[in-house]
């Protein structure tokens, strides 16, 4: 019997309990049938258009870099007080992307969601282990933005067909299935697939296939299945795990940082997952021929890594002892275990994209800055919208004119709203770190 197990990295996992503890995202099946006699559907309306789309989203719930392949969906129904309106989608053979507009005639409860559900299927393309994560931003109190993901393990999707989008909302009594035609054929046109065979000592991975297309490139490895989270045995005896290791993907001069996700297997022996990084995009790899990984490799032990963050919480700074420019909070100087330092240099703000610069004392102390940095929006007394800023819309590169700098570039940031930009703190012991070399794809 085939058994799949999903292994998430620490750090990927810490960061999906807390959203989902701040915006509610959870992943989970959904059994809505709009069809149902015993649910009471006050209204509905359907627009039956799947043409190009032209996103006006403010907030990054939509990528800059693939809105134009969205295809509009705009059908609708209404429940109990509460409109569901499927907007845009869009597909690849192995990943679906839909954004949800929820409109309430009543202020929602934005702390409240318990037994929520959001789940998306399409035709009978879905194989294995395969389900629909959710991300929630509030445009105000009545109105909700959802976007949701679905990743196809071991099929392909079709580039035509019947998607089905359930809502599940127990608090306010709605449960709503809502069926469409789409078509993803432009998008499906927009893909590069590459064998590669390139290894990684420091994770013990082989990475064997590069894929890019309109929602970001993936990068699939096999490793042996040890321990979960530990590269040997020798590591789960000293309880070094590998979960703050990181993959850089480099694509010409830009570096975008990388995500394990989906991670399986398939028997006791050998595991499989991907790298990903939502903004390398078709568009930016498709045509570059330099194109890397480079390894991080961390080498602390869990002890190590609970202490640290220990600390961090214990030595938190409020943002009146921050340097704020441009409505951006952050502090200036970031203080590494061996005594050197690091430091924010610049910050510029233009419309929505903010720029940082960064250094450290040395480079490998400079990259794990610039790939450690992320920023969230300020919550304040007068607007308590669980507004976030999904770190994924991130580029970095080598500043020319400073020949330790880094410049962190952060797409799809919301005009002119408050911002805190922060530095991993666990960084702080760069002497754990190891750089490998560069890995040519």
């Amino acid at each position: 019997m085939i058994v799949k197990k999903i292994n998430g990295k620490l750090g990927l996992t810490l960061g999906i309990v807390a959203f989902a503890l701040i915006t509610g995202a959870m992943t989970s099946p959904a059994f809505a049938d709009s069809s149902d006699s015993n649910v009471n559907i006050v209204a509905a309306q359907t627009v039956n258009t799947t043409t190009q789309a032209e996103v006006a989203y403010t907030d990054d719930a939509i990528s800059m870099a693939n809105k134009e392949h969205f295809v509009n969906i705009n059908k609708s129904e209404v429940q109990n007080g509460i409109k569901v309106t499927v907007e845009k989608a869009i597909g690849t053979k192995k990943d679906l992307k839909v954004i949800l507009k929820v409109e309430s005639d009543k202020p929602f409860d934005k702390v409240s969601y318990s037994n929520s559900i959001f789940e998306l299927t399409y035709g009978n393309d879905d194989k294995g282990f395969s389900g629909t994560s959710s991300n929630e931003t509030y445009v105000d109190n009545k109105t909700m933005i959802v976007t949701l993901e679905k990743y196809n393990h071991d099929g392909e999707y079709s580039a035509k067909g019947t998607m089905r989008a359930d809502v599940v909302l127990s608090k306010y009594k709605v449960n709503i299935g809502i069926e469409m035609p789409v078509d993803f054929t432009e998008s499906f046109n927009n893909i590069m697939d590459k064998d590669i065979c390139a290894k990684i000592s420091g994770l013990d991975y082989t990475f064997n296939k590069l894929e890019s297309d309109e929602l970001g490139t993936r990068i699939s490895y096999t490793a042996p299945r040890n321990n979960d989270g530990y590269r040997n045995k020798d590591d789960y005896k000293n309880r070094k795990s590998s979960w703050n290791s990181q993959v850089i993907l480099k694509v010409g001069d830009k570096m975008y940082k990388t995500h394990s996700v989906n991670e399986y297997s398939e028997d006791h022996s050998v595991k499989t997952g991907n790298y990903e990084s939502k903004s390398a995009t078709y568009d930016i790899v498709k045509s570059e021929k330099n194109v890397s990984l480079i390894p991080v490799i961390c080498n602390m032990t869990d002890g190590e890594i609970d202490e640290i963050y220990d600390q961090r919480h214990k030595n938190d700074k409020d943002n009146a002892n921050k340097d704020n420019i441009n409505n951006i909070s952050y502090e200036k100087e970031f203080d590494f275990s061996d005594g050197t330092k690091g430091e924010i240099y610049n910050i510029e703000r233009l419309d929505n994209t903010i720029k940082v610069y960064c250094k450290g004392e040395s480079e490998k102390e400079s990259l794990l800055m610039a790939s450690n940095m992320n920023i969230h929006y300020q919550m304040s007394n007068e607007n308590d919208d669980m507004v976030y800023y999904n770190n994924s819309n991130v580029s970095f590169y080598k500043d020319p004119k400073e020949s330790l700098g880094y410049i962190v570039e952060f797409d799809n940031v919301q005009k002119d709203k408050a911002v805190d930009a922060d530095i991993n703190t666990i960084i702080k012991q760069a002497d754990k770190y190891d750089l490998e070399d560069e890995v040519q794809l």
